[in-house]
């Protein structure tokens, strides 16, 4: 996946917008990031994205999968997590998005999308 495709994904969940964050590009929801582009020289060419803290260790500490964090990141607790997404398994990258939008939306927009899709 691109980073054009990770908007277009994301973009399919309501209450999402395109936005920016710190000059790149990044998806809302409610107003909070979810996912946004991040090209600096700690981490060319990366997509940033929202993880329950748990999730975050486990993915950064196995060395066999493409996630990674930096210092900037653990210096604000940022509980989000790093990939090149052409690195990771598109299947596996979607779930992920999935719950980092899960995470971020707001409950009433997440009750919605959940009755929408049974879960609820």
């Amino acid at each position: 996946m691109d980073w054009d495709e990770v908007e277009a994904f994301l973009l399919e969940f309501p209450d999402t917008e395109a936005s920016l964050s710190w000059g790149m590009p990044g998806v809302k929801t409610g107003g909070k990031l979810v996912a946004w582009w991040r090209d600096r020289d700690d981490s060319p060419g990366a997509l940033a994205f929202k993880v329950d803290r748990d999730e975050l260790e486990a993915l950064v500490e196995d060395e066999s999968t493409p996630y990674f964090t930096i210092e900037h990141f653990r210096k604000f607790d940022t509980n989000a997590v790093l990939v090149r997404p052409g690195e990771a398994d598109p299947a596996e990258l979607r779930e992920l998005l999935t719950e980092a939008w899960r995470a971020t939306a707001k409950p009433t927009v997440l009750k919605a999308w959940l009755a929408e899709q049974g879960d609820a």
